[in-house]
C-alpha cells in the first residue's frame, strides 16, 4: 500500500484545499487558464509542448489576432502562420496547427469528447484532458510531469520514476485518485492551478523545500535525510 493511500484523510484533504487555495490566489496566470473557449484552450496547450510559458503567451496572443477561430487557422498559409508564430519555435510542429484546425472544422468543432478530442491529429491525452477540464468543466484531471513530480514528493515522499509517461503511471494515477475524490471540476481546476504553481515556483527539479507552502505537510519535505539547506 503507497503512503498516500495510508495517509490520514483529513490531511489529504488538507493538501488539497492548500493547494486549491495556491491556485485561486496565484494561478490561472497566463490567459488559456481563463479562454474557456476550447479551441484557445487547445491552441496554448499544443504550443506548451517544448515550448516554455512565456513565449508561449506571447505567440498565443499573436495568432488569435490574427487567427481567432479554428475556421480562421484551417484557412491559413504555412508562410503566413510561420511569420506570427516564429517565436515558438519548431516550424513543422507549429505548422501542423493548420491541420489540426481543419479537423477541428469538420467535426464541427472542439467536440466535449474525449475521444473525439484523441481522433484530433497530434492531440494526446493532456490536451484532451485540459480542454475538457477548463473548457467543459468534465471531471478530469491532466497529469504531465510537473503533476507528477510535486504529487510524488507530496503524497509519496520520493522523487517519480525516471522517464514515467505520467499516462502510464498507475502510481500517479492512484495518488491522483486518492487526492481528487469527491471534486468537482472547478473544485480539480484550482488544485491542479495550484499543483502547476508549486512546480514551476517551488517543486522543481531541485525543490526549494523551505519556500513551499505545503512544506509542513508534504512527505518528502519532512523527512529526516531532506538536506537542511532544502527544508
Amino acid at each position: 500500500m503507497s503512503p498516500a493511500t495510508c495517509m490520514r484523510p483529513e490531511d489529504r484533504s488538507r493538501i488539497a484545499a492548500s493547494l486549491a487555495a495556491l491556485g485561486i490566489e496565484r494561478g490561472y496566470s497566463y490567459p488559456w487558464h481563463r479562454a474557456e473557449e476550447p479551441f484557445r484552450v487547445l491552441l496554448a496547450e499544443y504550443l506548451l509542448r517544448r515550448t516554455t510559458r512565456k513565449v508561449v503567451a506571447r505567440v498565443y496572443e499573436r495568432v488569435l489576432s490574427r487567427y481567432p477561430s479554428a475556421a480562421a487557422l484551417a484557412t491559413a498559409r504555412d508562410e503566413d502562420l510561420w511569420a506570427v508564430a516564429r517565436e515558438a519555435g519548431l516550424r513543422r510542429r507549429t505548422l501542423q496547427l493548420i491541420e489540426i484546425a481543419r479537423q477541428i472544422v469538420q467535426q464541427g468543432g472542439v467536440q466535449p469528447s474525449r475521444e473525439r478530442l484523441l481522433d484530433l491529429p497530434f492531440v494526446g491525452p493532456y490536451i484532451a484532458d485540459a480542454v475538457l477540464l477548463y473548457s467543459f468543466n468534465e471531471r478530469v484531471f491532466p497529469l504531465d510531469n510537473n503533476v507528477q513530480r510535486v504529487l510524488y514528493r507530496v503524497m509519496q515522499g520520493t522523487h517519480p520514476p525516471k522517464s514515467m509517461d505520467p499516462y502510464r503511471d498507475k502510481a500517479l494515477e492512484q495518488i491522483a485518485d486518492v487526492l481528487t475524490k469527491n471534486l468537482d471540476a472547478v473544485r480539480l481546476r484550482h488544485l491542479h492551478q495550484g499543483i502547476l504553481v508549486v512546480a514551476w515556483e517551488v517543486c522543481r527539479a531541485a525543490p526549494i523545500c523551505r519556500a513551499c507552502t505545503l512544506r509542513t505537510l508534504c512527505l518528502y519535505s519532512t523527512q529526516s535525510d531532506v538536506p537542511a539547506s532544502l527544508r
